[in-house]
């Protein structure tokens, strides 16, 4: 609540009516990213410590299953009008020039425990999955895309 008033300044019906619909349809959005028990954001210490315990097995399970709901999140979100008028643009900011975009932290993670696993050909897999889909701004994208050259180059030479 006080994170939307601080953002649309003091409440008018018209701002009420706005931060609601708001909530609602990014209430919504992120259900669709749930993966066990939260959000697949909420996974990210579990997977920390997954790599950290050499539990790469598990920590490649649970990734593929937030890598899945990021991609689901973003399609939903893809697929919705925006609640927002263009006073309130800036609220979304994490949409790319073609929409909302997949969260590229876990992908990156995947490709990192592939390569130790020497799974090249996984890996090359993964980057490219992620190469398909709509991109959050950032640096994630170029360092995903270099990587990808770098993978490539390997999954060759390992064949």
């Amino acid at each position: 609540d006080a994170e939307y008033k601080k953002m649309l300044g003091k409440p008018r019906i018209e701002n009420n009516d706005i931060e609601r619909k708001c909530k609602a349809q990014m209430t919504e959005i992120k259900s669709i990213g749930n993966v066990e028990d939260g959000h697949y954001t909420d996974s990210v210490e579990e997977i920390k410590t997954l790599k950290r315990e050499g539990r790469n097995a598990q920590a490649i399970e649970l990734l593929l299953k937030c890598i899945d709901a990021t991609e689901k999140e973003a399609k939903s979100a893809n697929s919705k009008p925006s609640v927002l008028d263009e006073r309130f643009a800036f609220l979304e900011e994490d949409r790319s020039e073609h929409g909302w975009g997949v969260a590229p932290w876990y992908y990156e993670q995947l490709a990192i425990l592939y390569r130790k696993e020497k799974q090249y050909q996984k890996e090359v897999e993964i980057l490219e999955r992620y190469e398909q889909q709509e991109k959050a701004p950032g640096v994630g994208p170029q360092k995903l895309a270099d990587r990808l050259v770098k993978a490539r180059e390997l999954a060759r030479k390992n064949a």
